[in-house]
């Protein structure tokens, strides 16, 4: 087996999947655009003949492997030692030099099989928060049933980048109390912006097993602090059912939405493949809380166009 690999022999194949991925998940590369996805762009909008091929190939050749090898072997927030590294990028010669590692896990059938499982499995995880724009920390895969999960059902997890996701559809304000907030001001701030889980987890995660999972996009909202946490604020409680028919109003609105980004986090959360399945959910979830009070703002905000 050859111990090195020049970068021309893998342009052809790389260049086609990237191309089918990109056709696929456009949303990966919104926020990275460069000449090259550019010209996939293109590509994907022409009639696709051989000439246009090799255009699109001629472009990829000159940077399509600029930082893919370098970032291949990051793990977590740093790097392979040299020890465990299965290739050496040479980047002046454009060639890879294959290890010995690499070699080992290329002769052994069983561990080529458990590392593209593994792979796989890790990668659609990156992929389906992109896609509903949010940190891959909050989700993790099970490949028994293909459905994404947060980390836990029990406990509070980093949700802070729901913020940016959610904030634009609640037009930057709290889905109670419709103060104007921010995730620049300081956190102790009654504007500063929270993520709130509707249904209370704590109470949530304790009515039965068949719960969807409370830190899914379907259960939070962007709160100000005052009424997430501050004084008289809604802490554990329900709130009042107003509040209710708008989360279910969004989260089928979010749904119905062909190419909504949260289209996909929506059906994944809650387990739903229509509207019907959604509402009929959430009003089974709704109706645990029914008997205990509900909570609601001292005050409402009121826009220009609302007094």
């Amino acid at each position: 087996m050859t111990s090195h690999v020049i970068y021309d022999d893998l342009t052809e194949d790389f260049l086609q999947e990237l191309v089918a991925h990109y056709s696929n998940n456009p949303h990966q590369f919104s926020r990275r655009e460069n000449k090259l996805t550019k010209n996939i762009d293109v590509y994907l909008k022409t009639d696709r003949t051989p000439l246009d091929w090799n255009v699109l190939k001629e472009t990829a050749r000159k940077n399509i492997f600029n930082d893919v090898f370098r970032a291949y072997q990051n793990v977590g927030s740093g790097s392979l030692t040299e020890s465990h590294m299965l290739f050496e990028d040479i980047r002046s010669e454009k060639r890879i030099v294959l290890t010995d590692s690499l070699m080992s896990v290329l002769e052994d059938e069983s561990t080529k099989k458990v590392l593209h499982n593994e792979n796989q499995a890790r990668w659609a995880v990156v992929e389906e928060a992109w896609k509903v724009g949010i940190t891959p920390n909050i989700l993790s895969y099970n490949s028994e049933d293909g459905l994404f999960y947060s980390e836990t059902k029990k406990h509070r997890i980093g949700l802070r980048s729901a913020v940016d996701t959610l904030s634009p559809y609640q037009k930057g304000r709290c889905f109670y109390c419709n103060r104007k907030v921010s995730k620049f001001v300081l956190s102790d701030h009654d504007d500063f912006s929270d993520i709130d889980h509707f249904f209370p987890i704590s109470k949530l995660s304790k009515i039965d097993s068949s719960v969807p999972n409370p830190n899914g996009i379907w259960n939070l909202v962007v709160s100000c602090k005052k009424c997430n946490r501050g004084k008289e604020g809604k802490f554990d409680q329900p709130a009042d059912r107003q509040y209710y028919e708008a989360l279910v109003k969004r989260n089928i609105l979010f749904f119905e939405e062909h190419k909504h980004s949260l289209k996909n986090a929506i059906s994944l959360s809650l387990g739903a493949k229509s509207k019907k399945d959604i509402l009929t959910r959430m009003v089974q979830i709704y109706k645990q809380f029914q008997p205990l009070r509900a909570w609601k703002p001292e005050y409402i905000f009121r826009t220009e166009d609302e007094k």
